[in-house]
């Protein structure tokens, strides 16, 4: 055990401190974050595109070969509109989970309310979640750029916390080996008088 701790404490200290400082960086600098990861996801996307578009020169059947130029087009236009304008399509995530949103609320209010009509239950709990629903909906869409950095600087705090745990992990797991290697490297003898 103690050999295979030591083998991972070398990488692992590097892995845990990385850790901390990509925490910090994302908590720091959350739309920055955001933008090169999207236009990462970006120059991915095109380079699939463009791949596509090879493809599709080289097969010979024509359904294939027309899906292939398709999404080849469609990946190639995707991934420069991202690579160029990555705060518009990030925007676009927090105002996609409003509308569904919004569209649950609508929809629980419906069945609240069909409810109401066919039994004497009460409805009460199901409206006011659904008008809750309707509300953060709303709000995600008016405040997608909060939303992005608040999602980003708890991915930060979520990095730190692991960097500091795993370096309080290893410290603790190499006193505990140090610990043992004293106790170890002590000789048990029976004393005996001469």
């Amino acid at each position: 055990m103690r050999e295979f701790f030591e083998k991972m404490k070398k990488g692992s200290v590097l892995g845990f401190v990385l850790c901390i400082v990509f925490g910090v960086i994302i908590c720091i600098w959350p739309g920055a974050v955001l933008s090169i990861i999207c236009r990462v996801a970006g120059a991915v996307i095109l380079a699939f595109g463009i791949y596509s578009l090879v493809l599709c020169s080289k097969k010979e059947d024509t359904a294939v070969q027309t899906f292939q130029l398709v999404a080849g087009i469609v990946m190639c236009v995707l991934g420069v509109w991202i690579l160029f304008v990555p705060g518009t399509f990030l925007r676009l995530i927090p105002v996609v989970i409003g509308i569904i949103l919004i569209y649950h609320g609508i929809k629980h209010i419906l069945l609240t309310s069909q409810t109401n009509k066919e039994t004497a239950g009460s409805w009460t709990a199901g409206f006011i979640l659904a008008v809750i629903a309707i509300v953060l909906g709303i709000v995600m869409i008016f405040g997608a750029g909060f939303f992005l950095r608040l999602g980003m600087i708890f991915v930060g705090v979520v990095l730190i916390y692991d960097g500091i745990a795993g370096l309080y992990m290893t410290g603790h797991m190499n006193r505990v080996f140090k610990d043992q290697k004293k106790e170890d490297d002590v000789i048990d003898v029976d004393y005996k008088e001469m």
